[in-house]
């Protein structure tokens, strides 16, 4: 029996697709072990100098460090004010509740540029230019949206009855809240999370406005292309990837069972 030739196109396709998301991947890795200075095909030589001048060095680390502190902290505010939004928004009617969204996704709509400097105006009257604060901040305003969005599209699903149901067996608004609503918005209120955790965790823009000596790994990595090529470049790129797929690996084998037991319980 011959194969569909539209379906071996498309498996083609497929393949080039992942092919052009995954090849620069295994090619920055390659890099970050060669000996060359100038990364280039065939490779000439293997080596950990470029690591070892990363934690020699220490700028990038002490960015990658800035990040890690900056992105969980302002993804998990972001997450919490999210989630009290798009539980409002969709349980309650208020006057001025399309102004009020319309203010909360403003930002994200609103060119990076203009923002970052209208924030250095802002945080420097404040006092708070160009500290990690004042990154953590900026982050959480932009992040906002996308994460509403994301609950906002989850709660939507959820049937009134359910809450409602709650409280007529007893249950006051806190208890049907975290036993009914939040195991239910669990999984996107995840998404939103991880979502704003990479939206903050990629930020250049505004942080390059706003972080002053307390540099992100963006603006970091920036400075250092402006000033010559490094190949300890390639060894942070490196180390950020193996994070994330350690991360992506955990949540998946911690929540993913929790969440599938969640919802075999329920059925």
């Amino acid at each position: 029996m011959r194969a569909n030739p539209w379906i071996l196109l498309g498996r083609l396709w497929l393949g080039l697709a992942y092919a052009f998301m995954f090849l620069p991947l295994v090619v920055l890795v390659l890099f970050s072990f060669q000996k060359n200075r100038f990364p280039g095909f065939p490779l000439q030589g293997w080596t950990l100098q470029w690591y070892d001048k990363l934690f020699t060095d220490g700028t990038l680390i002490k960015a990658l460090g800035n990040t890690l502190i900056v992105s969980p902290a302002a993804a998990s505010v972001a997450t919490v004010i999210a989630f009290l939004a798009a539980y409002a928004f969709n349980r309650f009617t208020f006057r001025g509740k399309t102004t009020f969204l319309a203010m909360v996704t403003l930002p994200i709509l609103i060119p990076p540029l203009i923002l970052g400097v209208g924030f250095l105006g802002l945080l420097a009257r404040l006092h708070l230019s160009g500290t990690l604060f004042a990154v953590f901040l900026t982050h959480v305003v932009l992040i906002v949206a996308p994460a509403l969005a994301i609950i906002q599209l989850r709660l939507s699903q959820m049937p009134a009855s359910l809450e409602e149901a709650a409280w007529d067996l007893g249950a006051t608004q806190w208890q049907a809240v975290t036993r009914i609503v939040l195991p239910f918005a669990l999984p996107g209120i995840l998404g939103a999370w991880l979502l704003a955790f990479t939206f903050s965790f990629d930020e250049f823009i505004i942080a390059w406005f706003v972080s002053g000596f307390q540099p992100t790994l963006p603006v970091a990595i920036y400075s250092v292309l402006v000033a010559a090529i490094d190949p300890s470049l390639n060894a942070i790129g490196t180390i950020v990837f193996a994070i994330s797929c350690l991360v992506l690996v955990g949540l998946e084998l911690v929540l993913l069972p929790l969440l599938i037991g969640k919802s075999e319980s329920r059925s």
